[in-house]
């Protein structure tokens, strides 16, 4: 190799990314997935033809799009290309706009680069997660990404669809929508502003671990940069299921708005193939974002009860109006009690 150890882990942190390191990013989740292996498809039915199927979604899902990108493609991907297929899918999001006076007042180890890297060990550690362990974005209603590609993960989708007894074709068809619904909600970026603002302050608290770490800096000490990898993933307060913690309630809200325009669609006779889709409880796995999962599990019939009031009600707010303001996501009270959501959203601006 041209440059040793040192060089490689300097100019991994030393970037002109002034927003987010996503070199850093790629390589951590790739050092995530490096274990996992593609499976050959399981499904009985070797007739199944996926792009036939991804057409007819496309044909059905037109009142769905937006001005955002809409996906034009489909394709298999293994956990690690799925993990870098999220990462270039979020790019087009405005982090300029996220601020943190202790991230950007942050020197130590070079001042916005550090900032940027911060960043990047997070969508790194993210992106692997998804890469890992999800069967697709709609695990946990995370609605931004944008791609002309509509990315499936092929080892966990062949898991998630042979765990059921039903038909392969319907299931494949409904998980199929779904992922593709998300997408074409990426337009909408208050959803993710969520995220990103819990992701902050996780990284505040990243920061004060990372203060602690001696970081051996000699290039004859570090002999294997995996072992670099490892030790920031394991940092508290990188843990990519922590982002999720807080923010059960908004997650769950998405994922039932997901569920609910993907039956929209009308391309199923069997809607409840979707309600078991999506149900999270049917998880067999042990894996990471299993508690994360069951908080979210616990909300859903409460987010499927809340879009009912909403039509119900005749709300003056639609769906797309609480997409596109992060001050009418419902919090987990008002998710609960939907009648609490009316009057907040109902009364003048102080």
């Amino acid at each position: 190799m041209s440059e040793d150890i040192f060089s490689q882990f300097f100019n991994l942190f030393n970037n002109d990314e002034s927003n987010v390191n996503w070199e850093l990013a790629k390589q951590i989740n790739n050092h995530i997935t490096k274990d996992e292996e593609s499976i050959p498809f399981e499904l009985s039915n070797n007739e199944i033809n996926y792009e036939q199927i991804f057409r007819v979604i496309e044909l059905k899902s037109e009142e769905l799009r937006t001005n955002g990108l809409k996906p034009i493609e489909i394709t298999f991907l293994t956990p690690k290309e799925y993990g870098q297929w999220f990462i270039e899918s979020i790019k087009h999001f405005n982090f300029e706009n996220i601020e943190s006076p202790e991230l950007s007042l942050f020197g130590g180890i070079g001042g916005n680069n550090m900032k940027s890297s911060i960043f990047g060990m997070q969508f790194g550690n993210l992106a692997g997660l998804l890469g890992k362990f999800s069967w697709g974005l709609s695990q946990f209603g995370l609605i931004l990404p944008q791609s002309a590609t509509l990315g499936i993960n092929q080892k966990n989708f062949n898991a998630k669809i042979t765990s059921f007894e039903a038909n392969e074709n319907d299931l494949t068809l409904g998980l199929f929508a779904i992922e593709y619904t998300t997408l074409c909600l990426g337009n909408y970026s208050q959803p993710f502003e969520n995220i990103m603002n819990t992701l902050t302050k996780s990284s505040e608290e990243m920061i004060e671990n990372l203060k602690d770490l001696n970081f051996d800096m000699n290039p004859e000490a570090i002999n294997n940069p995996n072992d670099m990898f490892a030790n920031i993933s394991e940092v508290e307060g990188i843990d990519p299921s922590k982002i999720f913690e807080n923010i059960a309630a908004p997650l769950s809200f998405y994922r039932s708005v997901i569920k609910q325009k993907s039956k929209d669609l009308g391309i199923l006779q069997d809607e409840s193939i979707f309600d078991l889709l999506m149900d999270l409880s049917f998880s067999s796995y042990e894996s990471p974002t299993k508690d994360i999962e069951t908080k979210i599990s616990e909300l859903d019939n409460y987010s499927d009860n809340f879009l009912n009031y909403l039509i119900d009600s005749k709300s003056t707010f639609s769906i797309e109006d609480i997409l596109g303001n992060s001050d009418l996501i419902p919090t987990i009270d008002e998710l609960y009690d939907p009648i609490n959501w009316a009057t907040r959203t109902s009364m003048p601006p102080i």
